[in-house]
């Protein structure tokens, strides 16, 4: 047992720090399990699920762990969050938004049930009149329809519950924010980092290249990707990810730039931690309070795209987004007005609430500032 002790050690010793250790781990049972996916049997994991167990690891390992080790300079940066009244206010919604959709599921219907006897319902307090042919008589005659307990947000032109469609909607907008904005920010950090670490002719080929990614219009680029390839969920979020990194490697660059000369990075060259441990143990926790600010304002962008992505048809036809709500809704704007109001309210509470909390985040880490 020592023995086999020692030999960990040893193999812990050589790969470095438990994290990379479990990092490695994490990426070879993804490599493997990708490969019996593909190979030998049909169908292990959905493609979301990969993301969620690669990012997951990711932000367990490089974004919880660190904040975990500084909790005192957590709690700091908490209590002067705490003092911007908007931002506390946008992160209880945030809060119950990730409630509600997590528990919500299990207590609504089917968001794609469909049920033309309850079509164009009203939510709860309203009441609509609506003409009806009648073939008996041959004439138009006018039907009152009423709100029921069944469906307190109303129902839509095919008789599907509003409440789970925005409740689904909510599910699809936290993953495709998150996750996306996760890619992105994980793409970014490094290139940018690496850009700035490393200077000369890195710095000139990671720069040029985050020049040509930003100059393509990023909106039309994700549209052309989704039409060629596919409107598959998983892929949306991959090509949002991978498209909207470059804000992020600018900003981190310049960050980077005045971290590299500091006298830590000169002490950590100067006993021989490698370019790796230096980049990953010393300046990426270094620009992780401009990491978190980065992200939060970003998820509201990427929600905005999704959403966008829906509404003009190129969504993933088997999830209900608000962006597809609000598509329907446009088509009975002038009959069921509720249908577009309700997922429009959301993606306006749901931005504005990452805008506080981002502000508030932003605040909080500037030295300059009076919160």
């Amino acid at each position: 047992m020592t023995n086999r002790l020692k030999s960990v050690k040893k193999i812990a010793e050589k790969v470095g720090d438990i994290r990379k250790l479990i990092l490695i781990l994490v990426v070879a049972f993804l490599g493997v399990t990708i490969l019996l996916d593909i190979f030998v049997i049909e169908k292990i994991f959905d493609p979301l699920v990969y993301l969620y167990i690669a990012l997951g690891a990711i932000a367990v390992l490089y974004g919880i762990q660190p904040l975990y080790a500084s909790r005192r300079l957590v709690r700091y940066y908490g209590e002067r969050a705490k003092r911007n009244r908007l931002a506390v206010g946008g992160l209880a919604f945030i809060l119950f938004l990730i409630l509600l959709a997590l528990i919500g599921p299990f207590f609504t219907a089917d968001p794609t049930a469909v049920s033309f006897e309850e079509k164009n319902l009203p939510p709860l307090g309203f009441a609509t009149e609506e003409s009806i042919y009648d073939p008996q008589t041959g004439q138009f005659i006018t039907k009152t329809m009423t709100a029921t307990g069944k469906h307190p947000l109303g129902t839509d032109n095919k008789g599907r519950d509003l409440l789970a469609m925005i409740i689904s909607g909510a599910r699809v907008s936290l993953l495709v924010g998150l996750f996306a904005t996760g890619i992105a920010i994980v793409l970014g950090t490094l290139i940018g980092v690496i850009s700035a670490y490393l200077g000369g002719k890195t710095d000139n080929v990671l720069m040029r290249f985050t020049d040509i990614m930003m100059t393509f219009p990023f909106f039309l680029l994700l549209v052309l990707i989704v039409f060629i390839f596919g409107p598959n969920l998983a892929f949306i979020v991959l090509v949002i990810g991978l498209t909207g990194w470059t804000g992020t490697a600018r900003l981190i660059r310049s960050e980077t730039l005045s971290l590299r000369t500091r006298e830590f990075i000169m002490a950590s060259k100067a006993l021989g931690a490698s370019d790796g441990r230096i980049i990953l143990a010393h300046l990426v926790p270094n620009v992780i309070s401009l990491i978190i600010v980065i992200a939060t304002l970003s998820i509201p962008g990427v929600i905005l795209a999704e959403a966008a992505l829906s509404f003009i048809g190129l969504g993933d036809p088997a999830v209900t987004s608000w962006g597809m709500v609000l598509r329907a809704g446009q088509q009975t704007l002038d009959t069921a007005w509720w249908v577009a109001v309700a997922p429009g309210v959301m993606l306006f509470l749901t931005v504005l609430a990452f805008n506080f909390v981002g502000d508030g985040l932003r605040d909080a880490f500037d030295p300059r500032s009076s919160v």
